[in-house]
């Protein structure tokens, strides 16, 4: 029978976070046990399949536990009860502020803790977070040199991000793990046939860091010599409404804003697709891409992928091999790869393929959970926790 351990997580699972679905339903040898505060305020992934907890159900009741739990370290009866039931083995955090917040339920039920970074929650500056930050981040900054003595392992998605929690958050690198994001590519796989010349897409937040802009002003310098391009924009954000302005603006029906979509519209898409591109910058909060998923499955389904030269990005596009990276902020380079690509069909479909077995190579979700299995069998049997308590 497979160990059981407890995944704890903000609200399981708003639709952006596939990463962490794909991992938890991939587990093998282990069984998840999934904690949350509460359920997504927007669209969520269908977790049927997974065995999920709720602190917070909502009213006044659940609003006293979740306030509970993350001000004053408070876990709830409930809690206490689910663990003394599956007597999980550790605790999974995803996010940084939420490893904070875990650790009165490790500490109370000695169990080690293991936390995932996947981004802003690391790359934003300290100074930023107090500014305009939610107020789990602002928790995670006060608990951080806690957090840093308390965890057995930090988990890392790129060597640019496991540079960020050594060296300003404090993390040793002995306790920094780093293991890639995983893409079912028997889920990702191309179609032979259905590639629309002139097809572009954006799969990203309608936010300022996802470059939706960038990528907007490249085709308006193209639209001349290629008035037949056609750009779709899934995804959704706060900067929804004017982005189409500026794209109706610059390239008028040549872009279709389609919102957020589940992971089933973004592969019929990703077979349609000639070029993928999500020109992500690095904001002055610091603020940065540090894997992108995205591009991993827009490989495996051999679309060629063109971005900026940002973050952790060189780490899944190979430059001139499986993609093109622009140096960062420059359109008229990022218009000058798209260009390039659209008018070299056999360059485009040479760089999908060898794109294709780079992810099978580095990011296939079945070695990427193994190694996670074997961290999990490492801690178990380290038996690293802050301190012991019988349940």
């Amino acid at each position: 029978m497979a160990d059981n351990i407890l995944v704890f997580c903000n609200q399981p699972l708003p639709i952006s976070e596939t990463f962490v679905y794909h991992q938890i339903a991939g587990l093998r040898r282990y069984h998840a046990i999934v904690l949350g505060v509460k359920k997504p305020k927007g669209p969520g992934i269908d977790l049927s399949g997974l065995d999920v907890h709720l602190i917070s159900h909502g009213g006044i009741r659940g609003t006293v536990r979740e306030f509970g739990l993350k001000m004053f370290g408070y876990v709830p009866q409930s809690v206490r009860q689910l663990l003394r039931q599956f007597r999980p083995k550790l605790v999974h955090a995803h996010f940084a502020p939420y490893g904070a917040i875990a650790i009165p339920i490790a500490r109370q039920f000695g169990l080690p803790l293991l936390v995932s970074v996947h981004g802003t929650d690391v790359t934003m500056s300290d100074a930023a977070i107090w500014r305009s930050s939610y107020f789990a981040h602002r928790l995670y900054l006060l608990r951080r040199h806690t957090l840093t003595h308390m965890t057995s392992r930090v988990i890392v998605q790129s060597d640019f991000l496991k540079r960020i929690v050594i060296e300003r958050h404090g993390f040793r690198p002995d306790q920094v793990v780093c293991i890639r994001y995983g893409i079912d590519t028997a889920q990702f796989h191309p179609r032979p046939g259905a590639t629309k010349w002139g097809s572009i897409l954006y799969v990203g937040r309608l936010v300022e860091r996802k470059g939706l802009s960038f990528l907007l002003h490249a085709l308006a310098l193209l639209q001349a010599r290629f008035p037949d391009l056609h750009l779709t924009v899934i995804g959704d954000g706060p900067l929804r409404e004017q982005y189409e302005v500026l794209a109706s603006q610059l390239l008028g029906r040549r872009v279709t804003f389609l919102g957020a979509q589940p992971t089933t519209m973004v592969r019929r898409y990703l077979e349609q697709a000639y070029i993928f591109c999500m020109p992500s910058i690095t904001m002055p909060s610091g603020e940065a891409e540090t894997l992108g998923v995205v591009f991993l499955e827009a490989m495996a389904m051999q679309v060629p992928p063109v971005s900026f030269h940002s973050g952790g990005i060189p780490e899944v596009i190979i430059h001139g091999q499986t993609g093109f990276l622009a140096r960062e902020r420059q359109t008229e380079e990022l218009a000058h790869y798209i260009e390039i690509l659209l008018t070299n069909r056999q360059l485009r479909d040479r760089m999908g393929v060898q794109g294709r077995q780079w992810v099978e190579q580095e990011f296939n979700l079945v070695k990427q959970n193994a190694k996670l299995e074997a961290l999990y069998d490492e801690v178990i049997a380290e038996g690293s926790c802050y301190r012991r308590s019988s349940l």
